[in-house]
């Protein structure tokens, strides 16, 4: 049985039953928070004792779906590639493995964003170990549509572009357009903690974007 309660900012939700139905339910609010949330602030919006959040929290960080620092969670990475791996886009199944390749050679974390209308959106990515110690999935996502990211430097220029600790004073970045059908425009962006080379991944990092272009034109016909 399940009972109804109000929660301000979400409407009117109904209590979930099990922990299957609560999982999600934590879930469906992290994914409508901008910003990482406490414990106690999930278990009252999803209406369970806060004991049975934080089991299902830390269960589901082990599987790399949601992700805590400094006592607070959002959404991990995991959860953003179960949703890739159901229906993956010609543009994701060309970029996800070359930007997963790069991650895991570097330890650098990877974005793919897709520029169209004058709105960015992010459509593939790749956590590295490197950055993911200094820096939260929440807070990577947010540096890279800075105004002042690489990633806006790349995309007015439309060349490849860096800044250092700009955004973040513990990452070094850069990034690379490349042109899409339709007269829109991907942006690769590529982030390394302070202390680890840029120059030495500027070349790949261009190779890599010449690529996804060409095997997109090859997946589109």
């Amino acid at each position: 049985m399940t009972k109804s309660f109000m929660n301000p900012g979400f409407g009117t939700r109904t209590e979930p039953a099990g922990v299957v139905a609560s999982a999600f339910a934590v879930l469906r609010v992290l994914s409508q928070t901008r910003t990482p949330v406490g414990v106690t602030f999930l278990a009252s919006e999803v209406g369970i004792p806060k004991t049975t959040a934080h089991r299902l929290l830390e269960q589901m960080a082990a599987e790399g779906v949601v992700e805590r620092r400094e006592r607070r969670w959002s959404l991990g990475p995991g959860i953003q590639d179960l949703a890739r791996s159901v229906h993956p886009t010609p543009l994701v199944a060309a970029a996800q493995p070359r930007l997963e390749a790069m991650s895991k050679a570097t330890g650098a974390t990877l974005f793919l964003h897709h520029y169209f209308h004058h709105s960015l959106e992010e459509v593939s990515s790749a956590y590295g170990s490197q950055v993911g110690r200094l820096v939260s999935v929440a807070e990577q996502e947010l540096a890279v549509r800075h105004p002042s990211s690489a990633l806006w430097r790349a995309l007015k220029s439309g060349e490849l572009s860096t800044e250092y600790r700009e955004v973040r004073p513990e990452c070094n970045c850069m990034a690379v357009s490349l042109p899409l059908p339709m007269d829109s425009t991907a942006v690769l962006s590529l982030a390394r903690p302070v202390g680890a080379q840029l120059e030495d991944l500027k070349r790949p990092m261009q190779r890599m974007a010449s690529l996804i272009h060409s095997d997109l034109r090859r997946l589109t016909g």
